[in-house]
């Protein structure tokens, strides 16, 4: 008797490595394909203002009085702030995918870090909703890394504020939990869709009660990898009508 065998183990190999590639160039497309409508969407409306802002100074600067000149020169700033800020973000998403974030730990004073990171998002927002702070009794210096906490903690207050009402409360606290270190944030905002809340991490989505709030769906992916390279996890609760809160720990 001849019997006759051939092992097909590599062609099995070479198959699930193609489909792994092509559900990858999959994703990779359906991450273009919201980046470009992102960016269409997000640029469009700050580009037009700026632009009929500029229009207007340049045709009527001499008939406008000084409170007008000086509403569209802000209007200009603010919307060239806004234009940075998602090029920010986008930048970041970039660096983190090519592994240029890396965890630098240094001596801080986390007390006087976070009340000037809270006085700038005060700033930034235009003081929309208060923001009460409060420390635990903690050592007077942390090891940590200032450059991604200020990624986490901005994203974070930033988030609270804009989709809270105007007036509303925002509460941020940290405090120790044994060898741990718990911050957590918490608004009286319009809270997260539970079909959208699977979906917190993923980049480019929005819940889908945001209404016209701005944004691009890239702060809380930000957020997650900032935590991820503290060595710590983030955990986000929240009801609809009712607000959110986001808890992070790390050691």
């Amino acid at each position: 008797m001849l019997v006759s065998g051939l092992d097909i183990t590599q062609r099995k190999q070479a198959e699930a490595e193609l489909l792994r590639t092509l559900a990858r160039e999959k994703e990779l497309g359906q991450l273009r394909s919201k980046f470009v409508s992102m960016v269409s969407h997000e640029f469009r409306t700050p580009l037009a203002i700026i632009q009929s802002s500029a229009e207007i100074l340049n045709d009527y600067l001499g008939q406008l009085e000084n409170a007008e000149r000086k509403d569209h020169l802000q209007s200009i700033h603010k919307n060239t702030q806004r234009m940075a800020a998602l090029m920010e973000e986008t930048l970041l998403i970039g660096s983190f995918d090519a592994g240029e974030m890396e965890f630098k730990p240094t001596l801080m004073e986390l007390r006087t870090f976070v009340r000037r990171l809270v006085d700038e998002v005060l700033s930034a927002t235009n003081r929309r909703c208060p923001i009460k702070f409060s420390l635990a009794e903690m050592p007077a210096k942390v090891q940590a890394d200032g450059r991604l906490l200020r990624h986490i903690f901005a994203n974070l207050l930033q988030n609270a504020v804009k989709y809270s009402d105007v007036g509303r409360l925002v509460q941020f606290e940290i405090e120790c939990t044994g060898a741990d270190i718990v911050c957590t944030i918490r608004d009286q905002g319009i809270g997260i869709l539970e079909a959208d809340q699977e979906w917190l991490f993923d980049a480019f989505h929005r819940g889908r009660n945001v209404g016209d709030r701005p944004g691009t769906g890239l702060g809380l992916v930000i957020v997650k990898r900032c935590v991820d390279l503290h060595g710590g996890k983030i955990k986000v609760y929240s009801k609809l009508d009712e607000g959110t809160s986001s808890d992070c720990e790390a050691a």
